[in-house]
């Protein structure tokens, strides 16, 4: 099986688009489209407001397949061609919103094109569903014979992230619901307590799960991730292995702009949940890089 080589030929069909203005009525989101969920849009949404006060999209076009019979097939931008239908029955100029501007894709683009460029597009949105997300790289997954790496290649996104959105979506719901809860955690914190366990997200006890993930959220990055390492190779359960574990020294670091701005953009391409989080595992990444990971 050969590696897939559709980031270039994305790049490609993207710099080829042509920028014009299109009719919203001649619009429609295909089945293809990676974003399915939190789709709706109302009238105080802030999408709604933004593009009232900008006078319409400005700055980043919809993306769509021009379907040859004048109508257009939304790859990307479905939330702003909504907002656009709200604004033209609310405002007091309804031509203004007419048109948007998009896009316009003129070759054939196969389902799997279309939803690389709607996931690529969307990726790091805060708008964009964790569902949405994990049922494209479920799909190209299942495509490529379970190789990540070349999931990771196809969506332009490494491994760490095509991981991360696999384990979640195939997590018990009773522990997905648990994440969402009150007393909830993050998918990094599951995927800790996942390894400790064993790393089978298929057979672990969702009780049990919940319960090691709460454990495990309070304590310290460092103290985290020591703990895990001795659960998984020692057999110890997470509270034992958090207080054995607990044996810290405190540094103060002072780091200039660029490094935190580097450190933000490590924090979100790990997906961690805090800069704090983000500089530990840097450290620790180059620390022990000889060391087997946790």
């Amino acid at each position: 099986m050969s590696e897939p080589q559709f980031s270039g030929e994305i790049a490609k069909i993207i710099t080829n688009a042509v920028e014009r203005d299109i009719a919203i009525d001649n619009c429609h989101t295909g089945e293809d489209q990676a974003r399915q969920q939190g789709t709706e849009v109302k009238l105080d949404d802030k999408i709604v407001g933004a593009i009232r006060a900008t006078g319409g999209v400005l700055i980043h076009p919809i993306i769509v397949q021009d379907n040859k019979n004048d109508t257009f097939e939304i790859i990307v931008g479905q939330r702003r061609t909504s907002a656009y239908h709200i604004l033209r029955k609310t405002e007091d100029d309804p031509k203004k919103y007419e048109n948007i501007r998009a896009k316009v894709i003129e070759v054939e683009l196969t389902p799997e094109q279309k939803k690389i460029i709607s996931i690529v597009e969307n990726y790091g949105r805060s708008d964009m569903d964790k569902v949405d997300y994990a049922s494209v790289i479920e799909h190209f997954y299942e495509k490529y014979h379970r190789v990540k790496k070349y999931v990771g290649i196809a969506l332009g996104i490494n491994v760490a992230t095509v991981n991360k959105y696999l384990t979640e979506a195939r997590l018990p719901d009773k522990v997905k619901e648990a994440m969402r809860g009150d007393d909830g955690f993050s998918i990094d914190v599951a995927m800790k307590a996942l390894k400790g366990m064993g790393d089978d997200e298929e057979s672990a006890d969702p009780d049990a799960l919940i319960e090691t993930a709460r454990i495990l959220k309070k304590a310290k990055p460092g103290i985290r991730n020591k703990a895990v390492k001795k659960m998984r190779d020692k057999g110890m359960d997470a509270e034992t292995a958090i207080k054995t574990s607990s044996e810290t020294v405190s540094i103060k670091l002072e780091i200039t702009g660029e490094t935190d701005e580097r450190l933000q953009e490590y924090q979100k391409e790990k997906m961690k949940d805090s800069r704090e989080d983000a500089a530990i595992s840097a450290m620790e990444t180059e620390l022990f890089r000889d060391q087997k990971d946790v």
